[in-house]
Formats: C-alpha cells, sequence, structure tokens
C-alpha cells in the first residue's frame, strides 16, 4: 500500500507539472513595502521597511533584515522620474532627497530570485539536484509596490506597468478613494493580462493570517477590491507555471504585492 500511495502522489504531481496547475496559496511567504507615512507632507524625506511573511497582521510584524537578498528597491516620482532609495540601518530605507513635489510616487521593490525545495526532512535553498525525497522545488520571484501620496496624489506613473514579471498595477490613486469604495487593478504576467486570484486585507482585520477580501480577475487581468474599511491595505497575486527542466526544479513561482492607505 505505501508502494501504491507514493506511486499514485508521484503521478499526480507530473500531472500537475504537465497542466501547469500549480497555485500559489494565500499563505505562502511574499514581501511588502510598509511606508513610515503613506501620506507625508511635501518636503519630507519618505522612510520604508520590506514586510516579510505570510500574511499582513501588522505592518511592523516580520521585516526583512536580509538586505543582500533585494535586487532593486527605487522610487517613482509623480511623473515617473526615478528616485533613489537608501538603506539607513538594518531594516530601514529612505529617500535619498525630500518628496519635493506634490502628487503619488510609487516605491518599488524586486527580490532576487532563487531556488527553494522542500524536502521530508528539510527546506533547502537550492534546487532538488542532489536532494532526496524532494516534495517540491521552486524557483521564486517576488515584487512588491506602494503608493505614497503627498498631498492631494497625482501624477501619471501608478497606471503605468514597470515591467515586473508579475506586477499589479493599481487603475486609481487610493488619495481618490474612502471607505466603501472599489481599488481596480491590472494584473500582467510578462506584461500580459493574467486571470487569477486576489486577496486582500487591511492592518487590523486578522492576526490568523485571514484574508478581508478575496477576487478573480477577468481575461482582461482587471479586478476590484472593496475597501471595506479605511486604513492601510495589501493586495497580494500569485502565479505559477512548470520550470522548463523537471530534473533541477518544478515550477516557477511568482508573487506581487501593492500597499496603500486609504483615508
Amino acid at each position: 500500500m505505501k508502494i501504491f500511495g507514493k506511486t499514485l502522489g508521484a503521478l499526480g504531481l507530473s500531472l500537475a507539472l504537465m497542466l501547469g496547475v500549480f497555485s500559489i496559496p494565500a499563505s505562502a511567504h511574499f514581501i511588502w513595502i510598509n511606508a513610515g507615512d503613506y501620506t507625508p507632507p511635501i518636503r519630507t524625506p519618505a522612510r520604508f521597511t520590506i514586510g516579510w511573511g505570510h500574511d499582513f497582521a501588522s505592518p511592523v510584524g516580520s521585516v526583512m533584515y536580509k538586505q543582500e537578498g533585494l535586487e532593486k528597491i527605487y522610487l517613482l516620482d509623480p511623473d515617473g522620474n526615478e528616485l533613489k532609495i537608501k538603506p539607513i540601518n538594518e531594516i530601514d530605507f529612505s529617500a535619498e532627497k525630500p518628496l519635493k513635489k506634490a502628487g503619488a510616487y510609487l516605491a518599488v521593490v524586486v527580490r532576487k530570485q532563487s531556488f527553494y525545495t522542500r524536502t521530508a526532512n528539510a527546506h533547502k535553498r537550492q534546487s532538488k539536484k542532489g536532494l532526496k525525497d524532494v516534495i517540491q522545488c521552486s524557483y521564486s520571484g517576488m515584487y512588491a509596490k506602494a503608493v505614497v501620496d503627498v498631498e492631494k496624489g497625482g501624477g501619471n506613473n501608478l497606471t503605468k506597468p514597470v515591467g515586473h514579471t508579475l506586477e499589479i498595477v493599481p487603475l486609481e490613486d487610493p488619495a481618490d478613494l474612502g471607505e466603501g469604495d472599489y481599488m481596480p487593478v491590472r494584473v500582467l504576467h510578462n506584461n500580459e493580462p493574467l486571470k487569477t486570484e486576489l486577496y486582500a486585507t487591511y492592518v487590523g482585520f486578522s492576526t490568523e493570517g485571514a484574508w478581508a477580501y478575496t477576487t478573480k480577475t477577468n481575461k482582461e487581468g482587471m479586478g476590484k477590491i472593496k475597501m471595506l474599511k479605511s486604513g492601510i491595505w495589501l493586495i497580494k497575486a500569485g502565479h505559477t507555471v512548470p520550470y522548463p527542466d523537471p530534473e533541477e526544479c518544478d515550477q516557477y513561482s511568482y508573487a506581487a504585492t501593492l500597499t496603500f492607505e486609504v483615508k
């Protein structure tokens, strides 16, 4: 019976790989951007931390300490010009210069891609080559954006994709939204519309990893999240596709987040 069970499990795994039907659980780890102030006054040096975990109970709960794990971090001003963000200690980042222009700024973070393999006995940050009792291997990419509205927000940068492999593009400025409104977004994979699930929650909703709102995007990649309450919100999307060499890894695994505040 044990042999039969292992065989059946292997067949199921192979079928999932062939069909490309793996999905990222809502509880899988992801990154996000915490802004020290999502609606700062003009001429303020914006500050950020990078969240890391599998829920968004608090913006100061799980923070990424290993900054060498980041590939990119920068800020786009309301006109789409790129501004530098620098580390100021082991967890905090700051824009190099005060935000001198009113409008909507977009903080952008890309984590370095890496292998992550789960075996029957351990978790390894490597491909599955040379490992025994492999359960699943992923080559992961994680992307995060945050909207920082100076004064009344506004500008041309929010609704333009930045080119992430998986990306959530806001179609409204959070400065224009209030409790009960809908935040429309578009999800893109390799700059193409993606039909997928969206998860959203706000700070204070749950300490148990629950999501306040879930929905799906349509074939154009469009979806809407109802702002059930004013506060700091996070929207998350995930996507997986089969890895080209199954001897090395099983899947590409991508996660994207968007954080912002609704007054």
